[in-house]
């Protein structure tokens, strides 16, 4: 016997030895066994996750759109596919061609002679490792509209139509999470923060709605729950008690129903074996109460296994290595990846939620390559001393590309990476670059931020870079902001005698967005800088007891008004009492001197709408609402919110304070804007430079009129003196 194979049996004898769990098997300790194997976390992120909410139209004879979906950076995934859901028409004679692609790698090439159809399909995405965080998906729907190459392009009859239900499925293992940074860029596109059930101490509300505000700023829908307590109805869909553990009480009262009220704690650690829906969370504010929960369940539940020693030394092992946010309340400042059921999630200090949001932003996220860090301190976002950004820094490809007509240069990023230190982006500083093409007309770069034209000029197109300039208006500001250069050739072919060629373009990474200075005008959009510095959030300290409502309304709020996470102090207001703010605001739901909304509520069920002189609405029976207004209070500015029948009411929709001065808010976002404000004041510029463009015609004006009065009195004075004279 060779002695690789007497160690190899030393060591089977050995573990079985000491290991009670094994020697000892039960049916009851062999099913624990069995939820503690089980390691795959299921993902699935659609385009209508991603903010694509509409259908994607089709409709140009050459199409080409791509899609990068996100998936864990750097973390193995398997079992990823693609859905595919649509459907085309075809009303030209010619056949189309359909082009479809993943990472680069063609999936499907196909003519389409079909009059119409469904493009529901399945495209498999390859298993393993993605270094850029994405996949990517293209299309390609090409239509050819007539048989001379050089003919001028028309509508189509071909069109295509993507559902915003596409969406790409994967799984990975728990296993493979690494790092706080790996946990981060596996969050899901609506990731739960779970908190301690019952009211919540100051500090853990404070670390949640940060959190929150910090995730909606990364393009996510953040969702909070509560752990929950005994008297809880919880919804036991998709949850599959093992036989073996039927006979367990805990796990007997959850068998065969859909739905069931926790009678005991033990209940609620059978709830956390069996990773059921209720208790799933990415984030935790991980204070000593939601520790002493989880840990009161999961020994309730032991109790219930103490006539079953391979059961309990099972539980205790699954304890250990599935709900480590049970072993203790975190350190302070600490941030750590544990574990909770089948997700690892990342656990925040109860005193750690501004530093947590900080060190989460894009500049630092990347760089936490451990399990645990410990923030000392976050400070203002770096920038350089002019308040200037490259473009390079947001994304988007910097080198050539060919146009033979018409070809477009995009990139994507949240607004929370433009505005930071109390600014907001201004303008637009673009170096472009394009090649002399066959034909004499000159081509045209336009500018486009979220659909709205900027600027366009004709270039010279002699190779060399060309600074074309845009101011950016607040309008046109979004949570997340798309800036498009689109340029535009005129092709020439001199009787159809020559192919079109395309020549290249460039977007240069010396291009840069420069910030505005805060300069309130009574609009939402002058106070947004302003919010993004070190403002106040002021709330009734009731907001403690019922905690879960409360901070999804904060979050989506805080979020609307581009609120800084970082920067903000937490205000509690003590019931009734007027608090008068020290800085620029977002109250909620309190009472403030001397202010007076345009919006308001009058005993939480009449809508009121002040005017000039007297009410211009005064409306009770809409319920569930909402009103936000920009106001003044103690010669601070700042936006109140006053709820309208239900206090509880959380907007389901992500939007953004980007017009006007007051609107009324549902569950489903915005629902009337209401503007007050000179529209003068916004006819051109970003709304931090409007009063410096009035006084670009104030200052010349009023010196024209100070210099007649010196001229008329130096005309007074020698028409005086030429009198005496006489």
């Amino acid at each position: 016997m060779s002695n690789t194979t007497r160690r190899l049996q030393f060591a089977v004898l050995g573990t079985a030895l000491t290991s009670p769990i094994l020697a000892h098997a039960t049916p009851a300790s062999d099913a624990l066994q069995a939820l503690m194997a089980q390691d795959w976390v299921s993902r699935s992120v659609s385009l209508k996750d991603l903010g694509i909410t509409n259908p994607v139209v089709l409709d140009q004879a050459d199409n080409r759109q791509a899609f990068f979906l996100p998936v864990p950076k750097g973390v193995a995934i398997s079992d990823a596919q693609i859905e595919l859901k649509g459907q085309f028409i075809k009303g030209e004679e010619q056949p189309a061609t359909l082009r479809l692609a993943v990472d680069g790698q063609p999936r499907v090439a196909e003519r389409v002679n079909r009059a119409e159809g469904d493009l529901s399909r399945t495209l498999a995405v390859d298993s393993g490792k993605h270094a850029s965080g994405f996949v990517n998906f293209s299309l390609d729907w090409s239509s050819p509209v007539s048989e001379d190459f050089c003919a001028p392009p028309r509508a189509t009859a071909n069109v295509l139509t993507l559902s915003p239900q596409t969406r790409l499925s994967y799984r990975y293992s728990m296993s493979a999470l690494g790092s706080l940074a790996e946990a981060w860029s596996s969050l899901p596109g609506e990731p739960v923060i779970l908190v301690a059930g019952g009211a919540l101490e100051r500090n853990s509300f404070d670390s949640a709605w940060r959190l929150g505000v910090a995730l909606e700023r990364s393009a996510r829908r953040a969702q909070v729950r509560a752990l929950p307590q005994v008297g809880d109805s919880v919804s036991l869909a998709g949850i599959e008690v093992p036989a073996a553990l039927a006979k367990v009480p805990a796990f007997a009262a959850l068998t065969g129903q859909a739905s069931h009220t926790l009678a005991s704690p033990a209940e609620l650690g059978a709830l956390l074996l069996l990773d059921a829906p209720a208790i799933r969370a990415d984030l935790a504010i991980a204070d000593s109460a939601l520790v002493a929960q989880l840990n009161g369940a999961l020994d309730a539940l032991a109790q219930q296994l103490q006539d079953d020693q391979p059961a309990l030394a099972a539980l205790a092992q699954w304890r250990k290595q599935k709900a480590s946010l049970a072993a203790g309340a975190l350190p302070s400042q600490q941030l750590q990846l544990l574990s909770l059921g089948r997700q690892a999630l990342v656990a925040v200090a109860a005193d750690a939620g501004a530093k947590a949001a900080g060190v989460f932003d894009a500049n630092w996220r990347n760089v936490l390559v451990s399990r645990e860090a410990q923030v000392k301190e976050v400070g203002d976002a770096l920038r350089n001393d002019h308040g200037h950004l490259r473009l390079s820094a947001l994304g988007g490809n910097f080198g050539t590309f060919d146009v033979v007509s018409r070809g477009e240069w995009t990139a994507t990023f949240p607004l929370s990476a433009v505005s930071s230190n109390g600014r907001m982006p201004g303008e637009l500083n673009l170096d472009l670059a394009a090649a002399p093409g066959a034909s004499p007309t000159p081509p045209v770069a336009s500018v486009i931020w979220n659909n709205v034209l900027l600027n366009a000029a004709q270039l010279d197109a002699d190779g060399s870079p060309e600074r074309l300039k845009a101011r950016i208006p607040g309008y046109a500001l979004g949570v997340t902001n798309t800036v498009q250069v689109r340029f535009q050739r005129q092709p020439s072919s001199p009787n159809c005698a020559e192919i079109p060629q395309a020549y290249p373009v460039n977007v240069l990474p010396s291009s840069y967005l420069s910030s505005a200075d805060a300069e309130p005008d009574g609009t939402f959009i002058g106070l947004l800088p302003l919010l993004a510095g070190k403002p106040q959030v002021i709330v009734d300290q009731a907001v403690l007891q019922t905690p879960v409502a409360n901070l999804g309304k904060l979050i989506r709020l805080a979020s609307a008004a581009s609120l800084s996470p970082v920067n903000a102090e937490l205000v509690l207001a003590d019931g009734k009492a007027e608090v008068a703010p020290s800085r620029p605001f977002l109250a909620v739901d309190v009472q403030l001197p001397g202010a007076k909304p345009l919006l308001g509520v009058a005993e939480l069920q009449r809508l009121q709408a002040q005017g000039n002189q007297q009410l211009a609405l005064d409306l009770q029976g809409p319920q569930g609402l909402g009103t936000l207004s920009v106001v003044d209070s103690s010669g601070q500015h700042g936006v109140l919110w006053n709820s309208l029948g239900n206090p509880a009411m959380v907007p389901q929709v992500p939007f953004l304070l980007t017009q006007g001065n007051a609107v009324v808010i549902g569950e489903q976002g915005p629902l009337t804007w209401v503007d007050t404000t000179d529209p003068e004041l916004n006819l051109a510029g970003t709304p931090f430079h409007q009063w410096r463009k009035q006084l670009v015609w104030a200052l010349p004006t009023l010196s024209g009129v100070v210099l007649l009065l010196v001229l008329l009195g130096v005309v007074a004075r020698r028409l005086r003196l030429k009198h005496k004279g006489k």
